[in-house]
């Protein structure tokens, strides 16, 4: 038998939604961003050298709050 992944629900706030939206599209970052460090604990983001990247999971999350339909939070 195969253990279900427990399935963790994760609702951002707007500042977060909004840094996660601004790494998508490579905006310019400030050198020390609370926000992002909380997405940075969460596992969403990734520094990358110079450069912020989301994580696929990052991207799975941005994907599922860009629907509409889904406001309640996104399942990782």
């Amino acid at each position: 038998m195969t253990e279900k992944k427990k399935l963790k629900l994760l609702i951002l706030s707007q500042p977060q939604r909004a840094t996660l939206e601004g790494l998508s599209n490579r905006r310019p970052q400030l050198a020390a961003d609370p926000i992002r460090d909380e997405l940075v604990a969460l596992g969403l983001v990734a520094q990358q050298g110079v450069r912020w990247a989301l994580t696929p999971t990052g991207k799975k999350v941005l994907a599922a709050n860009s629907n509409r339909r889904n406001k309640g939070g996104f399942s990782v």
